[in-house]
């Protein structure tokens, strides 16, 4: 009955007007004494409550008994009062809705999300759930360890239609049905590279990982410039590895088997 009670209040009844509702729902026709007695409202208060509720269409007066002068009192029937509190409750949504959305478009601050995610779990988890809201396009570059954890979930995006491109810093994996890269295994390039993790979801998100024992942790960002440059650096490092594999002799000629004369310049 409690639970009744706050949420009649919920639905902006006062907590006397609640009470003497309820106690009519079950005690139809009764006069201001018996609802005094079977409500817990104060006597004083009841015939007070009980016109304001009249005035709201709450109860309704019914006179009868004593040559007609003895007033009694019946509810509102509960579904004619939830049907009207759920089509107010649905005008005030559909108000809001219109409004907020005007006076959201009207601000001058282009809001974007930017957060850090702290612990290697967390962060995978935040990348799990992003490949699975994914809707037409990943771009990734990670290490075998990370590309192994997403792999089946990988493989349930591609059959959903999502084009999917990857670049693994260590592993060449070549069973995949969408495009696969691998990186170049000469060690100062591949070394730079140790622990992360970068991918673009929809063009939308950006989520760089970095998970290094020491301090594993993310960044998750949907501002343009983020999400733009985290792409183009995971396609010019596929673009950069795609050259050294086609033209790797001349190359290696050119700048030294590791390429230190391309990599020791900064």
């Amino acid at each position: 009955m409690e639970k009744i009670i706050d949420t009649l209040k919920e639905f902006g009844l006062t907590e006397y007007e609640a009470k003497i509702y309820v106690t009519l729902l079950s005690n139809q026709l009764s006069n201001g004494n018996t609802i005094a007695k079977l409500s817990g409202v104060p006597a004083p208060k009841v015939y007070g409550v009980l016109q304001k509720m009249n005035e709201k269409g709450l109860v309704f007066t019914v006179s009868g008994g004593n040559n007609g002068k003895q007033v009694r009192y019946s509810p509102l029937p509960y579904k004619e009062l939830l049907k009207t509190k759920k089509e107010t409750f649905m005008d005030h949504l559909e108000f809001l809705d219109d409004t907020l959305s005007e006076v959201s478009s009207n601000s001058d601050v282009d809001w974007s999300e930017l957060f850090v995610i702290e612990g290697y779990s967390p962060s995978i988890e935040v990348v799990q759930t992003a490949v699975a809201e994914c809707e037409s396009e990943l771009i990734i570059s990670c290490w075998k360890r990370e590309f192994d954890e997403l792999k089946e979930l990988l493989l349930k995006t591609h059959h959903r239609g999502v084009k999917i491109v990857t670049l693994i810093f260590d592993d060449n994996e070549s069973d995949v049905p969408w495009v696969n890269f691998t990186h170049s295994k000469e060690g100062v390039a591949l070394d730079r590279h140790k622990g992360e993790f970068s991918i673009v979801v929809d063009n939308k998100k950006a989520i760089l990982l970095q998970s290094l024992d020491r301090s594993p942790h993310s960044v998750v960002s949907s501002h343009p410039v983020m999400v733009s440059t985290t792409r183009n650096y995971i396609r010019h490092d596929i673009y950069v590895n795609r050259i050294i594999h086609d033209f790797g002799r001349t190359i290696t000629e050119y700048y030294g088997r590791n390429l230190e004369g391309l990599i020791d310049d900064f």
